[in-house]
């Protein structure tokens, strides 16, 4: 049996969020009963972690990168402001450079690839609550080839603000649900979006979805 990490004066509380039902109940039993942490809620979708982490308040989501509904990241733009004393350990099996470089920019505290050992998994829980950081060899190797293509990549002065409208633009999401979402106006994101072309040189909608495709904005559908 692992000891369980020390984490103020109870036990850990836990949401997991995961759509592979074995991977999610497998973490749940290595949560539980060989880390002897709390599982308070576990979901497969952004919307129902969103609202079980709002709801939990818990001191960790473990997360996967990649949902049915959307990227986990979406799940800390949403609720991570709400609950500064949450830690956030991301897990994934994609392997793409970009990701590790956003997590970090999110405030991820750590980032497992699934391709790891179970042995990396539980240090990385360990640490992470214990108020460190961890990102696991492989996604550290990522970041480094992250760091290389943005010095090299038109697109890598685009702002918070810009990245999140091409994104948006790019999944199909109109002008005003965008709006609302980020609650700004119409207008602004219409402007917003004529900077990302000018400053991408992609005029094109078609040429800038390619463009957010292929730099890991979207997901190739």
């Amino acid at each position: 049996m692992v000891t369980p990490p020390t984490f103020s004066d109870s036990v850990a509380r836990v949401v997991l969020v995961e759509d592979h039902t074995l991977v999610r109940q497998l973490m749940s039993e290595l949560v539980r009963k060989d880390l002897a942490l709390s599982v308070v809620a576990d979901c497969c979708t952004v919307s129902d972690a969103v609202t079980a982490c709002l709801r939990e308040k818990p001191d960790l989501v473990i997360i996967d990168w990649m949902l049915p509904d959307g990227l986990g990241f979406e799940v800390v733009r949403t609720a991570g402001p709400k609950l500064p004393k949450t830690r956030w350990l991301f897990i994934s099996s994609n392997e793409q450079e970009h990701m590790v470089r956003e997590a970090i920019s999110l405030g991820v505290h750590g980032f497992v690839l699934k391709r790891s050992d179970l042995s990396l998994l539980r240090e990385a829980i360990h640490k992470v609550l214990a108020g460190e950081s961890f990102y696991c060899p492989a996604s550290s190797r990522l970041l480094v080839e992250s760091l290389r293509s943005e010095a090299s990549t038109v697109g890598s002065n685009l702002t918070p603000r810009e990245r999140e409208v091409l994104r948006g633009f790019a999944r199909g999401e109109n002008v005003k649900a965008m709006a609302l979402r980020l609650e700004v106006s119409p207008k602004t994101i219409n402007n917003v979006l004529s900077q990302v072309k000018e400053k991408l040189g992609q005029f094109e909608p078609a040429d800038l979805v390619r463009y957010a495709i292929k730099h890991g904005y979207v997901e190739e559908p």
